[in-house]
Protein backbone atom coordinates (compact mmCIF):
# COMPACT_ATOMS: atom_id res chain seq x y z
CA UNK A 1 0.00 0.00 0.00
CA UNK A 2 1.27 3.74 -0.75
CA UNK A 3 1.72 5.83 2.26
CA UNK A 4 -0.07 8.84 2.08
CA UNK A 5 1.47 12.87 3.20
CA UNK A 6 0.24 13.80 6.22
CA UNK A 7 -2.97 16.02 5.63
CA UNK A 8 -0.07 18.76 7.63
CA UNK A 9 2.53 18.73 4.99
CA UNK A 10 0.65 18.59 1.84
CA UNK A 11 -1.24 21.73 2.63
CA UNK A 12 1.73 24.30 2.07
CA UNK A 13 5.37 25.14 2.03
CA UNK A 14 7.29 24.54 4.99
CA UNK A 15 8.86 27.44 7.09
CA UNK A 16 12.51 26.65 5.79
CA UNK A 17 11.47 26.46 2.21
CA UNK A 18 10.11 30.01 1.97
CA UNK A 19 13.03 31.10 3.56
CA UNK A 20 15.63 29.21 1.13
CA UNK A 21 13.71 30.67 -1.70
CA UNK A 22 13.75 34.14 -0.47
CA UNK A 23 17.70 33.72 -0.03
CA UNK A 24 18.22 32.16 -3.61
CA UNK A 25 16.25 35.08 -5.12
CA UNK A 26 17.84 37.83 -2.99
CA UNK A 27 21.82 36.18 -3.76
CA UNK A 28 20.53 36.68 -7.54
CA UNK A 29 19.04 40.08 -7.58
CA UNK A 30 22.00 41.32 -5.65
CA UNK A 31 24.47 39.67 -8.45
CA UNK A 32 22.37 41.10 -11.26
CA UNK A 33 22.11 44.61 -9.74
CA UNK A 34 26.23 44.70 -9.05
CA UNK A 35 26.58 44.09 -12.91
CA UNK A 36 24.25 46.64 -13.89
CA UNK A 37 25.78 49.29 -11.46
CA UNK A 38 29.49 47.95 -13.00
CA UNK A 39 28.25 48.81 -16.49
CA UNK A 40 26.49 52.34 -15.81
CA UNK A 41 29.63 54.56 -15.08
CA UNK A 42 31.48 53.45 -18.38
CA UNK A 43 28.25 54.29 -20.55
CA UNK A 44 28.18 57.50 -22.21
CA UNK A 45 25.58 59.84 -20.87
CA UNK A 46 22.69 61.22 -23.39
CA UNK A 47 24.69 64.61 -23.42
CA UNK A 48 27.39 63.36 -24.74
CA UNK A 49 26.20 61.45 -27.53
CA UNK A 50 24.43 64.59 -28.58
CA UNK A 51 27.58 66.56 -28.05
CA UNK A 52 29.58 64.22 -30.02
CA UNK A 53 26.56 63.59 -32.81
CA UNK A 54 26.70 68.03 -32.94
CA UNK A 55 30.71 67.65 -33.57
CA UNK A 56 30.32 64.90 -36.20
CA UNK A 57 27.78 66.99 -37.97
CA UNK A 58 30.05 70.65 -37.78
CA UNK A 59 32.97 68.44 -39.52
CA UNK A 60 31.11 67.18 -42.17
CA UNK A 61 29.35 70.42 -42.83
CA UNK A 62 33.25 72.03 -42.55
CA UNK A 63 34.29 69.40 -45.30
CA UNK A 64 31.56 70.01 -47.33
CA UNK A 65 31.90 73.57 -47.16
CA UNK A 66 35.50 73.18 -48.85
CA UNK A 67 33.67 72.61 -52.26
CA UNK A 68 33.63 77.04 -52.31
CA UNK A 69 36.51 77.80 -50.66
CA UNK A 70 37.92 81.23 -51.74
CA UNK A 71 41.27 80.34 -50.59
CA UNK A 72 43.71 79.20 -53.39
CA UNK A 73 43.97 75.09 -53.91
CA UNK A 74 40.64 74.36 -52.16
CA UNK A 75 37.70 72.44 -53.65
CA UNK A 76 37.11 69.27 -54.86
CA UNK A 77 40.59 67.95 -55.59
CA UNK A 78 43.13 65.55 -55.14
CA UNK A 79 45.62 68.32 -54.39
CA UNK A 80 44.60 69.05 -50.93
CA UNK A 81 43.12 67.48 -47.49
CA UNK A 82 39.60 68.27 -47.93
CA UNK A 83 39.19 68.54 -43.82
CA UNK A 84 40.62 71.81 -42.95
CA UNK A 85 41.33 70.51 -39.47
CA UNK A 86 43.71 68.36 -41.06
CA UNK A 87 45.88 71.28 -42.39
CA UNK A 88 48.16 74.42 -41.06
CA UNK A 89 46.32 77.26 -40.06
CA UNK A 90 43.10 74.74 -38.98
CA UNK A 91 40.32 77.14 -38.18
CA UNK A 92 38.99 77.60 -34.42
CA UNK A 93 36.14 75.22 -34.88
CA UNK A 94 38.39 72.35 -35.20
CA UNK A 95 40.08 73.04 -31.52
CA UNK A 96 38.26 70.96 -29.30
CA UNK A 97 37.99 71.29 -25.72
CA UNK A 98 35.77 68.81 -24.32
CA UNK A 99 37.75 65.78 -24.14
CA UNK A 100 36.27 64.52 -28.03
CA UNK A 101 38.63 63.41 -30.37
CA UNK A 102 37.36 63.58 -33.90
CA UNK A 103 39.15 61.83 -37.02
CA UNK A 104 37.86 62.14 -40.58
CA UNK A 105 38.86 59.37 -43.26
CA UNK A 106 38.67 59.87 -47.04
CA UNK A 107 39.95 63.38 -47.05
CA UNK A 108 43.74 62.78 -47.81
CA UNK A 109 45.66 62.82 -50.72
CA UNK A 110 47.06 60.13 -51.02
CA UNK A 111 45.16 57.75 -53.83
CA UNK A 112 45.35 54.87 -50.68
CA UNK A 113 43.45 57.25 -48.31
CA UNK A 114 39.95 57.64 -50.67
CA UNK A 115 37.28 55.72 -49.70
CA UNK A 116 35.36 54.81 -53.11
CA UNK A 117 31.33 54.96 -53.01
CA UNK A 118 29.03 52.58 -54.82
CA UNK A 119 32.16 51.41 -56.66
CA UNK A 120 32.37 54.30 -58.40
CA UNK A 121 35.83 55.69 -59.12
CA UNK A 122 37.63 58.10 -57.25
CA UNK A 123 38.18 60.58 -59.20
CA UNK A 124 34.48 61.30 -59.35
CA UNK A 125 33.16 60.21 -56.19
CA UNK A 126 34.49 59.63 -52.88
CA UNK A 127 33.11 58.56 -49.27
CA UNK A 128 34.12 60.84 -46.37
CA UNK A 129 33.36 59.53 -42.97
CA UNK A 130 33.87 61.57 -39.65
CA UNK A 131 34.10 59.62 -36.88
CA UNK A 132 33.58 61.49 -32.99
CA UNK A 133 35.58 59.22 -29.92
CA UNK A 134 35.85 59.65 -25.82
CA UNK A 135 38.01 57.40 -24.28
CA UNK A 136 38.37 55.44 -26.99
CA UNK A 137 34.32 54.72 -27.66
CA UNK A 138 33.06 55.62 -30.55
CA UNK A 139 30.04 57.92 -30.18
CA UNK A 140 28.74 59.15 -33.58
CA UNK A 141 29.77 58.58 -37.07
CA UNK A 142 28.88 60.73 -39.74
CA UNK A 143 29.42 59.95 -43.79
CA UNK A 144 28.79 61.77 -46.72
CA UNK A 145 29.79 61.30 -50.81
CA UNK A 146 31.77 64.49 -52.36
CA UNK A 147 30.78 64.32 -56.09
CA UNK A 148 33.37 66.14 -58.42
CA UNK A 149 30.93 67.36 -60.96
Amino acid sequence: MIAKDSPARSRGLMLIELVVFIVIVGVAAFALLGSFGALLPRSPTAAQLTQAVQLAQERVELILGQRDSPLAGRGYNNTVDLDPCNNAGAPTICTNTFGFTVTSAGTGTAPGSWVSWNGNPTTNYKLVTVTVKLGGTTLATQSAVLSNY
